[in-house]
């Protein structure tokens, strides 16, 4: 049986999307990043050597190829040392067990022993981080979308930042309930209207490298192709998404 919808959200889910929404972008991409840098600050300072974190780093074989760069970037040599120390350890004792099955069987038996280093190498364990933005995905989209559904100044503010990038307005209409259809319907309205202007932009941009439109002065077509590549879930390491001009309006 479905409930009646119940007004107006609690308080802290307000508090919360109002926050995200103060930049333009997409909020989820700023409520990640901002648990990024919480993690970042509790994993390098304390918590990196702990045992159940270093088993699951362990046996992750270190991390995913995005958050492996961030943690060149951003970590301290002393802990990044002891982490694939750690690693390396694990990793080459599972390789000299493997290594040494293999001398005691024949070469020929190559389906066997390669299933073996198969199994040595593969992880058994996710990217930590990745498991941070799994955890921020699934606490921030109900606010989001409870908050869309209901309160009418956080849907206008939410125009105007500019809606969610293609991958977070997916992630979003896969959680999406029956009774948050106002919000998420609004979600991918501004989503519609965010790529339509810049796909004009971009139409634009080709158009004036045209001889004979040229001399047209230039405009916003000029940076529209940084514009798609935020839209479509770009980030540079460590920072908050490049922020884009707003070009919804009138969907509140």
């Amino acid at each position: 049986m479905k409930t009646a919808h119940r007004g107006v959200p609690p308080r802290y889910v307000i508090a919360e999307v109002r926050h995200l929404l103060v930049k333009s972008g997409c909020p989820l991409c700023h409520a990640e990043a901002e648990a990024l840098e919480r993690f970042l600050f509790w994993f390098f300072h304390e918590s990196y050597g702990e045992p159940e974190v270093v088993l699951q780093y362990v046996q992750s074989r270190g991390f995913c190829a995005e958050h492996l760069k961030l943690v060149a970037e951003r970590g301290p040599q002393w802990q990044v040392s002891a982490m694939f120390s750690w690693i390396i350890e694990d990793l080459l004792a599972a390789l000299r067990t493997s290594l040494a099955a293999v001398a005691e069987k024949r070469p020929s038996r190559i389906r066997a022993w390669r299933k073996g280093a198969t199994r040595v190498l593969q992880p058994t364990a996710g990217c930590l981080f990745c498991d941070v933005i799994e955890r921020t995905q699934e606490s921030f989209i109900p606010m989001l979308l409870e908050a869309l559904e209901y309160d009418e100044t956080l849907r206008a503010r939410f125009v105007e930042v500019g809606g969610c990038c293609v991958p977070h307005a997916l992630r979003v209409a896969r959680s999406a309930r029956w009774e948050q259809q106002r919000g998420l319907l609004l979600v991918l309205q501004v989503l519609q209207a965010e790529l339509e202007a810049t796909k004009h932009d971009l139409d634009e941009f080709f158009r004036k490298a045209d001889y004979r439109y040229a001399h047209e002065p230039r405009g916003t077509e000029q940076h529209a192709w940084r514009r798609a590549l935020v839209q479509f879930g770009y980030r540079s390491s460590g920072t908050p998404p490049t922020t884009v001009p707003k070009v919804s309006e009138g969907l509140e």
